[in-house]
């Protein structure tokens, strides 16, 4: 006989593989069916809280509840709602010193969440496989009361009503601080789904404690909820201050605007605000050289305004580059006529903001001598807003500014709207029933937003070299308001012409030109006027002038659609109300 040869199983085909794989996904499907599940279950036997009402207005709460398990259970859980919103705020339970303990009053591994609007309470139970288990839930409870005018008032959710599985008895024992006598305590309880009302229960009182027991099994998410009422004065109401900090602690979100306040403000210490100067403002009998009006204006306020482009055409007109003419047209409206005098392209002295609005008034390829203020208003659509860049970008190249302001104003007030933005968007996005708890967020996030916006304002700053021309320009302006005619006598004949754009720009046109007031003041020759000459009526032409060239850069056209689209208990009650509440289950 031949050597016996030891044989190897055969490798199992592909096809043989798969048919093995597809058995054990199967089996693992219907390990996982509801089939399969029902090995494992659990039901409420008896439901037993004891609420102790303390003198403090706290209250010590006992649960002591009977669980039925059916197959191999590591634990239960129990969730308790903690957050209500009652006038106009969301209020927020204290639930601390917790502790489980088993029907031996042996304490049990215990793990406390706050998860959302619930405090989770979970512990492992040992050998919770087909027995029956009381488990005890131990538990203090702050702000659980509500305070009225005339009484003090506990509705509790004894049960909560988010239980998937039965309770075949639920008690409540309700002990009311004991300085209050039983005729002036009042009680009431419900029971049943959520918003129901009804009255399966008993009530009975003995020695200040009130016991309540249904007399039905309760169904699944049904619920037994109390309300015992007393006058006030038998417990400790919170102070004005615990109840301040509660408040600030339940919505501290509200707390985010002034967070962000001072950020912003300290954000603005360090970068935004201006370099310190130690000149002080004293009167300056010139204007700074280095300097045309219209940047002495937007230097002040750090914002350009459409009056630095009266002053400009003004100071051009001063300077010889146009006349001004004041005409009435054949409708015998008041317009002004510009002559343009000078050549204005590669002339050394001009700055380009002063050629920028020469070109906007003649335009760019210089073909124009004569323009009325209504053709550019007609011409052009909402002329200021570049001109108003170029005033900044004159600055920065000036070194006032080391970016334009209107930049940085845009910067932080995008910044603002986007958060403003973002909170409002946050309150919409939730479900109507949560907002009303979860307000506080998205508000909170909306003010800081607009405490953004609101200060966005304040963040441009000024160069050292700006913060030295402010100084010079306030103290020019300072010597516009309140010359004294001595010392214009001395000064030229033309110096309240010369000066007038620089009145203008600094917004004390009046001021400079009626301090001239009993001196001899000749006619200006940059500007011709329909009345007889005099120093109240330079001013009002001026006036005049000002107001119809500011209008004339600021209109927008309509589309000739614009016509057509403008166009034509002492709370009331029932079952799952007040606090307390939830619901639980096993793992």
């Amino acid at each position: 006989m031949g050597p016996r040869i030891a044989r190897c199983p055969a490798s199992p085909s592909g096809a043989d593989r798969i048919r093995r794989l597809l058995v054990l996904f199967s089996a693992l499907l219907a390990a996982a069916s509801p089939a399969a599940a029902q090995g494992r279950a659990f039901s409420i036997d008896r439901f037993a809280a004891t609420i102790q009402i303390n003198p403090d207005a706290s209250l010590s709460v006992r649960e002591a509840i009977t669980y039925e398990f059916r197959g191999r259970h590591n634990g239960i859980y129990r969730t308790i709602p903690i957050r209500e919103f009652r006038r106009g705020h969301e209020r927020v339970l204290r639930v601390d010193n917790v502790h489980v303990f088993d029907e031996s009053r042996q304490p049990l591994r215990t793990e406390v969440t706050r998860a959302g609007h619930y405090v989770e309470i979970k512990a492992w139970v040992p050998g919770a496989v087909n027995t029956t288990r009381t488990i005890a839930i131990l538990y203090r409870v702050r702000r659980g009361l509500l305070g009225w005018d005339d009484s003090d008032e506990l509705y509790w959710n004894v049960t909560g009503t988010e239980w998937e599985v039965p309770i075949r008895v639920a008690e409540a024992f309700i002990a009311s601080p004991r300085a209050v006598p039983d005729d002036l305590v009042r009680s009431i309880a419900y029971t049943g789904l959520g918003g129901a009302a009804g009255n399966d229960y008993t009530e009975e009182r003995a020695q200040n404690v009130i016991t309540f027991r249904t007399t039905r099994p309760l169904r699944p998410r049904e619920g037994l909820t109390v309300v015992v009422g007393w006058p006030r004065g038998y417990i400790a109401r919170p102070s004005a201050w615990q109840e301040a900090g509660w408040f600030l602690g339940d919505n501290w979100p509200l707390g985010l605007p002034l967070l962000t306040l001072a950020m912003v403000l300290g954000v603005w210490g360090a970068y935004g605000r201006d370099p310190a100067s130690n000149r002080s403002i004293k009167p300056e009998y010139e204007p700074p050289q280095d300097l045309v009006p219209a940047e002495a204006g937007a230097l002040v306020g750090e914002r350009a305004h459409p009056r630095d482009l009266v002053a400009t055409l003004v100071d051009l007109a001063v300077r010889g580059y146009l006349h001004i003419e004041q005409v009435t047209t054949a409708f015998g409206d008041t317009d002004f006529l510009f002559k343009r005098l000078k050549p204005v392209a590669d002339d050394p002295v001009l700055k380009p903001l002063e050629v920028f609005v020469l070109a906007k008034l003649f335009g760019a390829d210089w073909d124009l001598n004569l323009r009325l203020l209504s053709e550019v208003k007609r011409d052009y659509d909402w002329t200021f807003p570049p001109i108003r860049e170029e005033i900044y970008r004159t600055m920065v190249a000036d070194r006032l500014f080391p970016v334009s302001p209107e930049r940085v104003r845009t910067v932080w007030a995008g910044v603002g709207l986007v958060v403003a933005g973002a909170g409002v968007l946050e309150l919409m996005a939730q479900p109507r029933w949560l907002a009303a708890f979860s307000w506080p967020l998205p508000a909170g996030v909306t003010g800081s937003g607009l405490v953004i916006l609101g200060l966005s304002w304040l963040m441009p700053r000024r160069t050292l070299r700006g913060v030295r021309a402010l100084v010079r320009v306030r103290g020019f302006q300072e010597f516009l308001e309140r010359a004294e005619k001595d010392r214009l006598e001395r000064m030229p004949a033309d110096i309240v012409h010369r000066w007038l754009p620089w009145a203008i720009a600094l917004g004390v046109t009046e001021r400079w030109i009626l301090n001239f007031e009993g001196l001899k003041v000749d006619p200006p020759a940059w500007y011709t006027g329909r009345d007889l000459w005099s120093l109240p009526a330079y001013h009002r032409d001026v006036s005049d002038f000002g107001g119809k060239a500011q209008e004339a850069v600021l209109t927008t056209r309509r589309s000739p659609g614009d016509a057509w689209s403008r166009g034509g208990g002492s709370s009331g009650g029932s079952s799952a109300g007040g606090m307390g509440g939830g619901g639980g289950g096993t793992f």
